[in-house]
C-alpha cells in the first residue's frame, strides 16, 4: 500500500478548520479508483494528512489532478504546504478506526 504524507503550516487557523478541510479532501477522494483511505493529524500551528492508495502506480495516477487539488484547498482554508512526501506501507493494526464529528 502507498502513502502520500502532505504536511501543511496552519498558522493560528484553529484546529476545526483542519476537521472542515478533511471532510472535504475525503468526500473528493473517495471515489477516486485505488483509494484506500484518508488520516489527518492536527496539532496548534500544523496539520499532517495521510492519503492511502492502492498502490504507487495509482498514486502516481492521480497525482496532478490531487496537487490542484490540494493546492486549491490550501489556498481557500489560507495555510502552506511544507512538505509532501511518498511512502510504502509497511506495518499497520489499527482496528476498525473511524473518527470525525459526523462520523463518530
Amino acid at each position: 500500500m502507498h502513502v502520500t504524507l502532505t504536511r501543511v503550516s496552519t498558522g493560528d487557523q484553529p484546529i476545526s478548520t483542519a476537521t472542515i478541510v478533511g471532510e472535504e479532501m475525503h468526500r473528493w477522494l473517495r471515489d477516486l479508483e485505488g483509494f484506500e483511505g484518508f488520516l489527518m493529524l492536527s496539532r496548534e500551528g500544523t496539520t499532517i494528512g495521510l492519503t492511502f492508495w492502492a498502490s504507487s502506480e495509482i498514486a502516481e495516477r492521480y497525482r496532478a489532478s490531487r496537487e490542484e487539488f490540494r493546492n486549491r484547498m490550501t489556498s481557500v482554508v489560507g495555510v502552506q504546504i511544507e512538505e509532501v512526501v511518498d511512502y510504502e506501507l509497511t506495518f499497520a493494526q489499527l482496528g476498525a478506526l473511524v473518527a470525525g464529528p459526523e462520523l463518530t
